[in-house]
């Protein structure tokens, strides 16, 4: 849902800053939609490629029916798979934008150079968005603790039963822990979870934003954003 609103919200501007007549036009769409509650249950155990199979079949098997309808490309609007994006991947004939590089291509941008990672569990536990931001020189922070990751993780399912205990506030808190204070280099938290920007609702369309001098980057929209663009680059919109 928040990908699709902000992709028609990104398309609506682009047309009332060109000439255009009717409704303004928007990239046109085929969408699977995944059971989460099935996908949860596929997940398999850090370090055991083979007990990821299924979680990776359910996602490689969404990517061929888009690819037999005929996409010019596809992503994958979560994070949580994109720890398994290589082998997700494999034999899908198609372009996939991968969340981790386009997030990393902002941090190039806005010259971030440390990166605080919070997300679901195997996001936090995974070292393959770190390592993706590595190959662009960034760091990527991991919570250390089993507990800071239970804190993060119940911040998720709380935000996605719509309530705010302070979430913003928590955040903010982990962020002072886990990212260097009074440095020249430039620092940010990266909610690489859909849910986590909800902490923050003024600032829901915002691929990055500042709060009380901390930098976010909402994941959703960096990737949002980054297949819009493609779209109009190639001239499939």
């Amino acid at each position: 849902m928040e990908y699709y609103r902000a992709i028609c919200e990104m398309s609506h501007q682009y047309s009332c800053e060109r000439t255009s007549t009717g409704p303004p036009p928007i990239p046109e769409m085929t969408i699977e939609s995944l059971n989460i509650n099935h996908s949860v249950n596929l997940r398999g155990q850090p370090g055991n490629n083979d007990s990821w199979l299924r979680f990776e079949s359910y996602f490689r098997n969404a990517l061929k029916r888009l690819e037999a309808s005929d996409i010019d490309f596809a992503i994958i609007a979560s994070n949580t798979p994109h720890n398994r994006f290589n082998r997700i991947v494999e034999g899908i004939g198609i372009p996939v934008l991968n969340i981790f590089e386009e997030v990393a291509k902002v941090c190039v941008k806005k010259n971030i150079v440390n990166t605080l990672i919070l997300g679901t569990e195997p996001t936090m536990t995974s070292h393959v968005f770190p390592g993706v931001l590595g190959k662009h020189g960034i760091l990527g922070i991991l919570p250390e603790t089993g507990q800071d990751q239970n804190k993060v993780i119940s911040l998720i399912d709380e935000l996605q039963a719509a309530k705010d205990n302070k979430a913003a506030e928590q955040i903010q808190s982990l962020s002072e822990k886990y990212l260097p204070v009074n440095s020249e280099e430039s620092s940010a938290v990266c909610l690489s979870c859909t849910e986590l920007p909800l902490a923050f609702p003024e600032y829901l369309s915002s691929p990055t934003f500042e709060v009380d001098g901390l930098s976010y980057l909402n994941t959703t929209i960096i990737h949002a954003k980054a297949a819009f663009e493609y779209a109009i680059s190639s001239d499939v919109a």
